[in-house]
C-alpha cells in the first residue's frame, strides 16, 4: 500500500514543480547552488551499535531514525503508545492514513515536504490513545553526506497529552535531510514540541511540520537553530475546529555564514481559535535568515484571535535578515496582527550600561543575550541549555560588533 502513496506523492512533485528563486517561499534561499544527495541506503539503521551517547538523560523512551529509516531495534518507546513501521500501519489503520494523506497531498504546495512523503526511508507511525500521558525522545542520525528523508505520522485521541524533544546528530560533514512530521491531533489532546536543530554547518536541512488541531486541541511548537550551509523550516497549521490554539515560536543563532529560513502558515478555519507566531533571529559574520509567515482566516472563522511577530538582531555589517509577515483575513468578527523588526544593539541602551561600569563586550553580550533570554528561559529540560548557551556564545564571538 506504501509504494502507492510514494507514486501519488511524486505525481504531487512533478504536479508543483522544483522550487524556483522567483517563487515568494523560495526567494531567499541559495536555490541556484543547492543540490540534494543521492537517497541513503537503510544498511547503517541496522548497524549503528548504540545511541547512548546521543540519548536525552531526562527521557526514557526514544524513537530513532538513522539515515532517515526508523530503527525499532535502537528505539525504545512507551507501552501506551502505538508505534509502527508506516508500511505497517498502513495495513492496520489504513483507512485513517489514506484519507489523511489524500487531503495533504491535495492540500500541499511545499515542494520538499511532497519530496519527502515520495521518497522517505522507513517512515514511523504513532498513535496515543485517548486519556494517554506520555513524553517522547525522538533522534535523527545522519551517519553520511547521503539524503536522509525521515518521515513521522503521528495521531493522538480525545484528551491526549504528548511531550516531544526532537534532537539531530550528524556524525559526517555535508549531511544532507529533508524531514517530515505530520501531527492529526484529536479532540482536547495536547503537543508540547521542542525541536533543538543544533546542526554541522556544513549541512544541508529541509524539514516540514504539519499538523490539523481538531475542537479544543492544543499544539505548542519551540524551534532552536544553530543555523547550516542551507536550513529552511516549513510550517502549516490547520486549526480545523472550534476552540484550537496553536503557539508557534522559533530561535535561530547564526554565526560565520550559516543560514536560517523559516516558512509558516497558519490556517484558521474555524470560530473561535487563537494563535501565536513568534520568531526571533541573531545574525553576526555573513549570516542570513529570512521569515515568510501567513496568517490565513477563512469565513467562518469569527472570533479569531491570532497574532504574528518576528524580531531580528543584526550584531555585523555583513549580516541580512530578510522579513515578510502576512494577513489574509476574510472574516469580520477578528483579533489579528502582525509585526517584524530588524534591528542593531541600542547605542543608549549600550551607553547606559557602559555608565554602570561595564565594559563595552559585557554590555553588548549582555544586551544580545536578553534578546534570545525569553525563549531560552521557556526550555525546562537541564540537557539542552548548554548547548544552547553555547550557541549563543558563537554568535556574540562571531559579531564585528564586539
Amino acid at each position: 500500500m506504501i509504494h502507492v502513496w510514494r507514486e501519488k506523492a511524486q505525481k504531487r512533485c512533478l504536479e508543483i514543480g522544483e522550487p524556483k528563486p522567483k517563487q515568494e517561499r523560495f526567494q531567499y534561499l541559495p536555490l541556484t547552488h543547492l543540490k540534494l544527495a543521492a537517497k541513503a541506503s537503510p544498511e547503517n539503521a541496522g548497524t549503528l551499535a548504540s545511541i547512548e551517547a546521543y540519548r536525552l538523560p531526562e527521557f526514557a523512551h526514544c524513537l530513532v531514525f538513522v539515515d532517515g529509516y526508523f530503527s525499532p531495534t535502537l528505539s525504545s518507546l512507551p507501552k501506551d503508545l502505538v508505534c509502527l513501521p508506516l508500511d505497517q500501519a498502513f495495513q492496520s489503520y489504513g483507512l485513517f492514513l489514506q484519507n489523511r494523506w489524500t487531503k495533504a497531498l491535495k492540500e500541499e504546495q511545499d515542494w520538499f515536504s511532497a519530496l519527502n512523503a515520495a521518497e522517505h526511508g522507513r517512515g514511523a507511525f504513532i498513535y496515543a490513545p485517548p486519556n494517554v500521558k506520555a513524553g517522547l525522545h525522538i533522534l535523527n542520525i545522519l551517519t553520511s553526506d547521503a539524503l536522509g528523508s525521515p518521515r513521522l505520522e503521528m495521531t493522538l485521541g480525545k484528551q491526549a497529552d504528548v511531550t516531544l524533544v526532537q534532537t539531530h546528530v550528524h556524525l559526517q560533514s555535508n549531511a544532507c535531510s529533508n524531514q517530515a512530521i505530520d501531527l492529526t491531533l484529536g479532540e482536547g489532546s495536547k503537543v508540547r514540541w521542542l525541536d533543538m536543530a543544533l546542526l554541522d554547518p556544513s549541512a544541508t536541512s529541509f524539514w516540514s511540520a504539519r499538523a490539523t488541531l481538531k475542537r479544543d486541541a492544543r499544539l505548542e511548537i519551540l524551534a532552536f537553530t544553530d543555523g547550516a550551509a542551507v536550513m529552511r523550516s516549513s510550517f502549516s497549521v490547520e486549526l480545523a475546529e472550534e476552540n484550537s490554539s496553536l503557539s508557534l515560536q522559533g530561535l535561530a543563532m547564526l554565526a560565520d555564514s550559516r543560514q536560517a529560513h523559516v516558512h509558516a502558515l497558519v490556517d484558521h478555519a474555524a470560530p473561535n481559535c487563537t494563535s501565536r507566531q513568534h520568531f526571533k533571529a541573531a545574525l553576526a559574520g555573513t549570516s542570513h535568515s529570512s521569515f515568510e509567515g501567513k496568517i490565513f482566516v477563512r469565513p467562518i472563522a469569527q472570533k479569531t484571535m491570532a497574532y504574528q511577530l518576528n524580531n531580528n538582531l543584526v550584531l555585523s555589517d555583513e549580516a541580512r535578515s530578510n522579513s515578510k509577515p502576512n494577513l489574509e483575513i476574510f472574516a469580520d468578527d477578528v483579533k489579528a496582527s502582525h509585526g517584524s523588526t530588524v534591528t542593531q544593539l541600542s547605542a543608549e541602551e549600550l551607553f547606559y550600561l557602559r555608565s554602570r561600569g561595564l565594559t563595552e563586550i559585557e554590555a553588548k553580550s549582555l544586551l544580545a543575550n536578553g534578546f534570545c533570554k525569553e525563549l531560552i528561559d521557556a526550555i525546562e529540560i537541564p540537557s539542552l541549555r548548554a548547548p544552547l548557551l553555547a550557541a549563543m556564545k558563537r554568535v556574540l564571538a562571531n559579531s564585528h560588533a564586539l
